[in-house]
């Protein structure tokens, strides 16, 4: 009888670690939904629906979101439970694209009470100006509020010189064509800010962009000079490279270079004529042809 107690023994040993291990592992799968339970959550303020740059905020734009207390920075706004934030925020302007689901921040909206709407959409440093454009400088109308544009000068400049030489002006009219300013933000096409939601085209006689203090100074001073032409950028991708051999060196396009025939009347010999002080345009007097240089 001896052995039988003790594989008895053996047994109820057995079966009372088996309990207890059985039990741990309970208690453990117990605890699991009370831990997730009592993560701590914060209402914050979010962007309810895609906003355009420029336009009023209003209820349907903003909307309250649970967070993990742990992921709540300063610059997100939280709802306390004896205060609704979202209304302060209500009839403030974007001051740039929202996008839906995004966090609120007051630092892109601003008051029209405190400033301007276009001073309010400009970026710190930066300066609005406006030019005269027409349908066909504009892309037809389909540049719109927040494209970005590289500005172009078209000037005649054989016309230019002559108002400083006396003599008969020459026969052949020299033009040229230079970029002036690339990659610069378009605010607004006459009084409006912000694009349309089905796509259409902005009309319009002046567009308002965002440039530099010296930038400035040099689309006043341009504008002095000729015509100016808005040539629309697509949208920035990775995967396109810029073709440079497209640009010309010199920095501008002459008449010769875009004409062969103006080319072979005048005798130009090269794609651009340079001088040590600058370009050179080749005047006709009478049936005398002579080369003269413009001053950049």
């Amino acid at each position: 009888m001896r052995p039988a107690v003790i594989v008895m023994v053996i047994a109820a040993f057995a079966a009372l670690i088996t309990a207890m291990m059985a039990k741990s592992w309970a208690d453990r799968q117990a605890s699991k939904p009370a831990e997730t339970s009592a993560q701590v959550m914060t209402e914050i303020l979010v962007v309810a629906r895609e906003v355009p740059q420029g336009s009023v905020i209003g209820s349907d734009d903003l909307r309250y979101e649970k967070w993990p207390d742990q992921a709540i920075t300063p610059r997100l706004i939280v709802r306390q439970p004896d205060s609704d934030p979202k209304a302060q925020y209500l009839g403030q302007v974007a001051r740039r694209l929202l996008v839906e689901g995004e966090p609120l921040s007051a630092a892109s909206l601003f008051r029209t009470d405190a400033s301007g709407v276009m001073a309010g959409l400009l970026s710190p440093g930066l300066r609005a100006v406006s030019i005269s454009i027409t349908n066909s400088s504009a892309v037809s109308g389909f540049i719109t509020p927040g494209d970005k544009v590289d500005i172009v000068l078209a000037a005649d400049f054989q016309s230019a010189m002559e108002q400083d030489k006396k003599g008969t002006p020459g026969t052949i009219q020299r033009y040229a064509a230079e970029t002036i300013l690339t990659d610069v933000k378009v605010l607004a096409i006459d009084q409006q800010i912000t694009r349309g939601h089905d796509g259409a085209a902005v009309p319009g006689k002046t567009a308002t962009v965002e440039v530099t203090p010296k930038q400035a100074e040099i689309l006043t001073a341009v504008g002095l000079l000729g015509n100016l032409q808005l040539v629309l950028r697509g949208l920035p991708s990775d995967s396109v490279a810029t073709d440079q051999s497209a640009v010309p060196s010199s920095g501008y396009t002459s008449d010769t270079e875009a004409s062969k025939a103006l080319k072979t009347i005048t005798g130009s010999k090269g794609t651009h004529a340079h001088s040590a002080s600058g370009a050179t345009i080749q005047i006709n007097r009478a049936g005398q042809i002579s080369s003269e240089g413009i001053v950049r």
